[in-house]
């Protein structure tokens, strides 16, 4: 059986400390390897369970006209520089991310009807991110999971084939009755198996998720960690404590790939020599983070009226989801820079979600009745931009993260957000000017692999969200243009 090297394993061995590695024909994962010494490219999904317009007032978050350059509504702010209303300032990205407008996607005419191709029943919630995912019809009911693979499966296949996309979910239960954990309306990835299409359970612990990721579910080793400060106090070189614990590794190594460590080992040697009087490196695009400890208590649920509504509790339904919403782009970052994956897949927010927006923006109201009337229409459109918030971070950080040939990783990557629903007419009730329409839905795509047009306003009327996702497929290098029952991608947005 063949030797190989882990990433992670050196990683470990360092104590932690963050350093660049050269790329060894030993450290390439059957799984996970780069072709050609080119950078990889990268897929992201992010999803957003909530509506981008408001009963009766429309969306903020359209721009007024198509291009570049476009103004930057209250829903859009994070991607500016200036200061938001809510606390904090945007990630100023504005020209990497393009702004999506007018899709839609269709609905049966009437309930227990198979929707057209792409299409929904026409209720509201829980039937709208099947389609979205995958681009396949939903099923006549309601709450259906979606009856093809979602793109993040997809795209992993291509870009990683054995290796299974990060699964991600940030609100961790529904905040409404015994506070389940969502179930298949807070799963956000199904995969193929056989024609069988089966849901993954996404990671909604923090915790957890840095654990699979970088521990295995094994504890972090307290006498390395202590050793490991000792040695940098000291300020002895990082690399006695890599040589203590792969002592046998060149003996390994082929012969070019011994070349190369011994090369690498001596040019830092040398670096560190000549800063001597500096703290040895640490920092590099592909670094251990620190554990997160444990995650931010659970929120309970709210609770109901005598007449079954839900009664809004403003102590309850938070869950810490700001940090967790950090925590998990971290780990997407340091996951593309270790090259540990390819895809990811997150979902911020449960359909029809309940979290409380009061310790987010002030506004004290849940996030779905927001959509409905509540506070005011600013307060709506800041729950929106919590979403954007977050996407627009990790734009941020892939753009600042600088790969091994100099390059941006979001010159290697295509990430797209899509929304529950978007604004206009509502075929359950009939009546137009509502939230729970899949008329008018907004994307949002960032990224520069494939020739990706960034920092432009396309307005795509009658196009559907699958369409966007084709699009991004293409982008990293998928020759398809289909997605289930969905074809075509969006004009102006590929070259």
């Amino acid at each position: 059986m063949a030797f190989v090297m882990k990433r992670r394993s050196l990683l470990r061995a360092a104590g932690g400390v963050a350093m660049a590695l050269p790329m060894l024909e030993l450290t390439r994962s059957s799984k996970v390897h780069a072709g050609g010494g080119a950078p990889p490219k990268r897929y992201v999904f992010v999803y957003a369970g909530l509506s981008t317009g408001r009963d009766g007032a429309g969306q903020l978050i359209v721009p007024d006209a198509p291009g570049p350059g476009y103004d930057l509504k209250r829903s859009l702010m994070p991607l500016g520089g200036d200061a938001l209303p809510y606390g904090g300032n945007g990630f100023s990205i504005q020209d990497e991310v393009s702004v999506v407008s007018g899709l839609r996607i269709p609905w049966a005419d009437a309930a227990g009807q198979t929707p057209p191709p792409g299409g929904k029943s026409p209720e509201f919630h829980y039937n709208s991110v099947g389609p979205i995912v995958s681009g396949v019809n939903g099923g006549p009911q309601r709450n259906t999971p979606p009856n093809g693979a979602s793109s993040d499966q997809i795209v992993a296949s291509f870009l990683s084939p054995g290796v299974e996309p990060l699964t991600y979910r940030v609100q961790p239960i529904k905040y409404v009755g015994a506070g389940d954990a969502g179930g298949q309306a807070g799963r956000i990835s199904w995969k193929d198996e056989g024609g069988n299409i089966v849901g993954v359970d996404p990671f909604s612990s923090p915790r957890l998720a840095y654990m699979s990721m970088f521990g295995n579910f094994e504890p972090p080793d307290p006498a390395l960690a202590e050793e490991a400060a000792f040695l940098l106090s000291r300020r002895r070189s990082v690399l006695d404590t890599l040589r203590a614990r792969t002592a046998g590794l060149l003996g390994k190594l082929g012969g070019e790939d011994k070349n190369r460590m011994q090369r690498h080992y001596d040019e830092l040697k040398a670096l560190e020599d000549k800063l001597d009087s500096a703290p040895p490196p640490t920092t590099g695009a592909c670094e251990l983070l620190p554990d997160p400890g444990e995650d931010p208590a659970i929120g309970s649920s709210h609770g109901t009226t005598a007449e079954g509504n839900l009664d809004y509790d403003a102590t309850a339904a938070y869950s810490g989801e700001d940090l967790r919403a950090e925590l998990m782009m971290d780990y997407v970052r340091m996951a593309f820079a270790c090259d540990l994956a390819r895809v990811a897949a997150v979902r911020m927010t449960i359909d029809q979600t309940f979290l409380n927006m009061l310790p987010l923006s002030g506004a004290a109201s849940d996030m779905h009745e927001l959509s409905h009337g509540a506070v005011s229409d600013d307060a709506h459109a800041d729950a929106v931009g919590w979403h954007v918030k977050h996407f627009a971070r990790l734009v941020a950080m892939l753009r600042d993260t600088q790969e091994l040939d100099g390059s941006s990783m979001l010159e290697h990557t295509a990430l797209v957000l899509c929304f529950e629903g978007g604004y206009g007419f509502d075929p359950e009730s009939g009546s137009g000017n509502r939230a729970h329409s899949t008329e008018n839905m907004v994307s949002l795509v960032a990224g520069r692999t494939g020739g990706l047009v960034h920092g432009s306003h396309i307005v795509a009327t009658g196009l559907h969200p699958a369409n966007v996702i084709i699009s991004a497929m293409q982008a990293v290098g998928m020759d398809t243009d289909t997605l289930g029952e969905i074809s075509g991608t969006i004009p102006g947005l590929l070259p």
